[in-house]
């Protein structure tokens, strides 16, 4: 049975059915929506149980494949289903003589792998995410354009887990592989953002300078000026211009910006800049805060601990309620704001020995992301990182600033 599947498992075979399938699902969903969607995929699965033909076979995993990809989109899947058609589909694989590596059909299991990091990625799950886009790279032979892509995938979800190191070098590697622009305009755009957010702000400056004139995708740019600015605020301390950016009427008054601004404000030094602040409901009038409800919710806490009319209890009780919601979101630099802000914000309530606790979570971020250089990447926390230092001494750790970057 391996041979025949083997001999009839041919690329032309694969995209025909999955076509014929699409066509089928499309028509359930215009007909009766998600949910029926998604039990018809199911139902598919489970009815092609006993058929043991090469085809059958195919559409099968074909079938289980798209449940995956609907749960990724809309959800409906428990982890027991997600985990069992995981396994479901590498056994038919296997069953089905299809080999990793070089087999000209091995782009089934990237297509699997990948589905699977989107999924945990979707979780917050952010290392079996990468642990499933290596396996995604490492068991299907590759054009270096699509190799160029995976690497991109990696580096993203290295970032995420605070591996800047890492992910730079997989940034590197991705540029070195392809010449398609907006694949290249992605890979130079996080290689600014992960040495930004490894401390080295010089050398991500300068990559700005390098790679400014060669973006030519819209979105890469709208971010690459977003990072700049960033880049200059944590220079100068001056958040002049991420106010102009993201408040209604500029360019950046949408998705996440608002609410970042915000954090930056909270975590500055100087109450200045968040007594600047509109009302987040003001801030973010008209904005989907829903596709960011975690964000959102962070800080809609950290705007009520600042409420003086709220007793203090109640506003630290409110505070641990989502604060798991730190650790899940998906931008680590999102992750260093809102920490640091939480920090500065007991440091302000006197309550010290919070205070250290929640700051410790951002200086070890910082120290991670930074490969142990420094203790502030963002370079707005001088002052507390002073106070409590690990001396105990007020005395500034040499390890939070490095002055080869001024």
């Amino acid at each position: 049975m391996a041979g025949k599947s083997r001999e009839s498992w041919k690329k032309a075979l694969i995209d025909e059915t999955k076509k014929e399938i699409k066509i089928e699902l499309d028509q359930v969903l215009r007909e009766s929506g998600e949910t029926e969607r998604l039990n018809y995929i199911l139902e598919q699965i489970q009815l092609l149980d006993l058929s043991k033909d090469s085809v059958s076979m195919l559409r099968r995993f074909i079938f289980i494949m798209s449940a995956l990809v609907h749960h990724e989109r809309f959800g409906g899947l428990g982890k027991k289903q997600i985990h069992d058609l995981s396994n479901l589909g590498e056994a038919i694989l296997r069953v089905a003589g299809v080999k990793p590596g070089h087999s000209p059909i091995s782009f089934l299991f990237s297509e699997m792998h990948s589905i699977m990091s989107d999924i945990h990625l979707g979780n917050g799950e952010f290392l079996p995410s990468l642990w499933e886009r290596l396996l995604s790279a490492h068991l299907s032979a590759m054009p270096a354009e699509h190799m160029a892509r995976q690497n991109l995938g990696i580096g993203i979800n290295a970032l995420r887990l605070g591996n800047t190191a890492l992910a730079i070098e997989f940034f590197q590697k991705g540029l070195r592989e392809t010449e398609e622009s907006k694949t290249l305009d992605r890979l130079r755009l996080y290689l600014i953002k992960s040495t930004r957010l490894s401390g080295d702000i010089i050398k991500a400056d300068q990559l700005v300078q390098q790679y400014a004139p060669q973006l030519t995708d819209p979105a890469c740019v709208h971010e690459l000026h977003w990072e700049k600015t960033c880049i200059s605020a944590s220079q100068s301390l001056d958040l002049g211009e991420l106010f102009k950016l993201s408040m209604e009427g500029g360019t950046h008054y949408t998705n996440t910006y608002p609410l970042e601004l915000f954090f930056w404000a909270y975590a500055h030094p100087k109450t200045s800049w968040s007594k600047r602040l509109e009302k987040l409901s003001k801030l973010t009038h008209g904005l989907d805060v829903q596709r960011n409800s975690g964000f959102h919710a962070l800080a809609q806490s950290l705007e009520q601990a600042y409420d003086t009319d709220i007793p203090f209890a109640k506003r630290l009780s409110d505070i641990k309620r989502v604060i798991t919601k730190i650790e899940v979101l998906r931008n680590i630099d999102q992750r260093l704001l809102v920490w640091l802000a939480l920090a500065r914000w007991l440091h302000r309530s006197n309550h010290r020995q919070i205070a250290a606790i929640v700051l410790y979570e951002y200086m070890s971020l910082s120290q991670k992301l930074s490969f142990g250089k420094h203790l502030d990447v963002l370079r707005l926390a001088e002052d507390l990182v002073h106070v409590y230092s690990p001396e105990g001494d007020g005395s500034v750790n040499p390890m939070s600033h490095d002055s080869s970057n001024d």
